[in-house]
C-alpha cells in the first residue's frame, strides 16, 4: 500500500532499529520528516517522543507516522505503551487495541533515557 500526505505526496514510514525509531520520509528527496520513538521492553514498545519538523506540518505525517508504527507494533506480537501525547491521544481516538496505560517502571524508564 502506497502511504500519501494530504497534499497526495507519497511518504514512507520505516523502523530504524539502530536509534529505537520509526522515520517518516519522502522517498523521492530522500528526506527524513519525523520520528517516533519508542523503548524496547521485550514484550512492549514504549511511545515516548514524537516530532515532525515544522516545515513538514499540516500535511498529516504525524497521524500517518503513529498508524504504521502502531500497526508494525501490533502485527510483531507486541504491546504498545503510549507515553507520548501524540500517541495516547491517537490510541484513544481511534480506538486502538493493543495496547495498555504505562506503569510506574515504564516512567522510570523513560525518564532515564532524557
Amino acid at each position: 500500500m502506497t502511504l500519501k500526505d494530504k497534499y497526495d505526496t507519497e511518504v514512507a514510514v520505516s523502523n530504524n532499529q539502530d536509534k529505537h525509531q520509526f522515520e517518516v520520509s519522502y522517498p523521492e528527496d530522500a528526506v527524513t520528516a519525523g520520528f517516533a520513538a519508542y523503548l524496547d521492553k521485550g514484550d512492549s514498545w514504549i511511545f515516548y517522543h514524537t516530532v515532525v519538523g515544522d516545515e513538514f506540518g499540516g500535511k498529516g505525517l504525524a497521524s500517518i507516522l503513529v498508524s504504521e508504527a502502531l500497526k508494525a507494533t501490533k502485527e510483531a506480537g507486541l504491546t504498545v505503551v503510549p507515553v507520548c501525547p501524540f500517541v495516547k491521544g491517537f490510541v484513544e481516538k481511534n480506538a486502538f487495541e493493543g495496547y495498555r496505560k504505562p506503569n510506574h517502571e515504564d516512567m522510570e524508564l523513560v525518564k532515564s533515557q532524557m
